[in-house]
């Protein structure tokens, strides 16, 4: 009787549930929309999660959310985004989704092994003339991070080719050598050390500390229309990061092994020996974003001209949303979460 009763309230639930349209990119930094969901944190708040994932970029992504189709996404913070978004505030930057911060160094610059090895590649100044490959042109994150490699050997962007290519093709690049750097993410750092086909120079850290890679996005629609749920989906991806967090960074061996299976289901399914040895991605546990270099970031676009509009980040991120789920489910608390 008691499993008939169960069974019956769970279809209810199922029924009742408002549905939340999420775009994801298939990468560590999407950690906390995997868990959330493959945990049922969504659910718990009477949320369905249709969820679309976004493998070559994050482009396409920011029409359907400016246009409404899309409630949620999830992906780099590019000037596409901000020529999308424009004066109307459409798309609503609303928590962290991926920084590259002290011990996180899940972003870094890989270049080709081949050319180590021969002598070819030796300092930074070496990569004049190299073709580079980011997952968009004009105006990406990992742009302004081989800006500052580049400008820390004294070279600028026309020294270098750069190619479009997603984070999951750049490997089988290196292999055929038709790639010889680029700005690359774990876990595909990890393997493309561990196969010998590329070598990892130098973190992103170490160039640009706590530079904002990946932000979690709302449509304007959602944001104005829908902000109950905009508060409970925000809830549940917060206990996801959480979940992140304190399986990487304290957590036993079984809780990140549990965790990794997670990840492994919507990312590459590589070897768990590539898992166990990548950086773990730098995740908010309380959401916030860091607004000043999210500023810094913009204002390197208008220099480039790829942004051209009058814009500021002030208007454009929202964390009224992080602010009412932490009444909810509370500030993070090292050790008690």
């Amino acid at each position: 009787m008691l499993k008939i009763f169960l069974a019956l309230f769970l279809q209810v639930q199922i029924a009742s549930a408002t549905v939340v349209k999420v775009g994801y990119s298939p990468v560590l930094s999407s950690a906390g929309i995997f868990i959330a969901m493959e945990r049922g944190y969504f659910k718990e708040f009477g949320l369905e999660v249709q969820g679309t994932p976004f493998r070559s970029s994050s482009a396409p992504m920011n029409a359907l959310l400016a246009k409404g189709e899309l409630d949620v996404g999830g992906g780099n913070v590019t000037s596409g985004l901000w020529n999308a978004n424009g004066e109307n505030e459409q798309i609503k930057l609303v928590a962290d989704k991926g920084t590259v911060s002290k011990g996180h160094d899940y972003l870094a610059l890989l270049v080709r092994s081949d050319l180590v090895t021969e002598g070819k590649f030796k300092t930074l100044k070496d990569l004049k003339g190299l073709k580079v490959a980011f997952t968009a042109l004009n105006g990406t994150s990992q742009e302004i991070a081989m800006s500052r490699f580049l400008q820390k050997a004294g070279l600028s962007p026309k020294d270098v080719t750069y190619l479009k290519m997603p984070y999951s093709d750049m490997n089988a690049a290196f292999r055929t050598k038709a790639l010889d750097a680029t700005i690359q993410l774990e876990p595909y750092i990890s393997q493309a050390v561990e196969e010998g086909i590329a070598v990892n120079f130098a973190s992103v850290y170490s160039v640009y500390p706590d530079q904002p890679s990946a932000v979690l996005f709302y449509s304007g629609l959602f944001a104005k229309n829908r902000k109950e749920e905009a508060v409970k989906f925000m809830a549940a991806y917060l206990r996801g990061v959480r979940d992140y967090i304190d399986a990487f960074g304290r957590g036993s061996s079984k809780s990140r092994k549990d965790i990794v299976e997670i990840l492994k289901k919507y990312c590459e399914p590589l070897p768990d020996s590539i898992w166990e040895k990548m950086a773990p991605v730098g995740l908010n546990p309380d959401g916030y974003l860091d607004t000043k270099n999210l500023d810094s970031d913009l204002e390197w676009f208008k220099k480039m001209k790829y942004v051209e509009k009058p814009l500021s980040v002030e208007g454009h991120v929202d964390h009224s949303f992080v602010e009412a789920a932490l009444k909810m489910i509370g500030k993070y608390k090292k050790g008690k979460n």
